[in-house]
């Protein structure tokens, strides 16, 4: 099969130069708007203000991460009183996750902050080539899921 990319570029794709580069960027805007959430602590969080009250299991499986990575998560993002574990009423051995009032109150500006990096790392780039890249990466993702599963 002939390929368009060179080795350098490659490697960069499949290493995840570019998502790394962005998770810096992220991570440096959080900062200076002093919000201390990491990459994946956002992750979590984005999650639950689609679904509050969802299980740990859930969170692993939305956020691509192992249940005892969740775990972690989890026990940081209570000790910074953004969640709360809360026993499931039809199952006591489930913990279902609950954002606090703090986890509510930080969301519009926390997405306001990821929307504005990913608007400066598509910057100058047309809508058409945009739409390309997003069909190309989902098209990847569903040929890799079928491999794995």
């Amino acid at each position: 099969m002939e390929t368009i990319f060179t080795n350098e570029n490659l490697y960069s794709i499949l290493s995840g130069r570019t998502h790394s580069v962005f998770n810096r960027a992220l991570l440096n805007n959080f900062r200076k708007n002093n919000i201390s959430l990491t990459k994946e602590q956002w992750t979590i969080l984005g999650v639950l203000w689609q679904n509050d009250g969802c299980s740990q299991q859930t969170l692993a499986d939305k956020t691509y991460r192992d249940k005892p990575g969740i775990t972690r998560l989890v026990d940081n993002l209570e000790k910074e009183n953004l969640v709360e574990r809360r026993p499931d009423a039809k199952d006591r051995r489930l913990n279902l996750i609950f954002l606090t009032p703090k986890g509510k109150i930080i969301e519009k500006e926390v997405i306001e902050i990821v929307n504005q990096t990913l608007e400066d790392a598509i910057k100058g780039i047309d809508l058409e080539n945009l739409k390309i890249v997003r069909d190309t990466f989902l098209q990847i993702y569903d040929n890799l899921e079928l491999k794995i599963k």
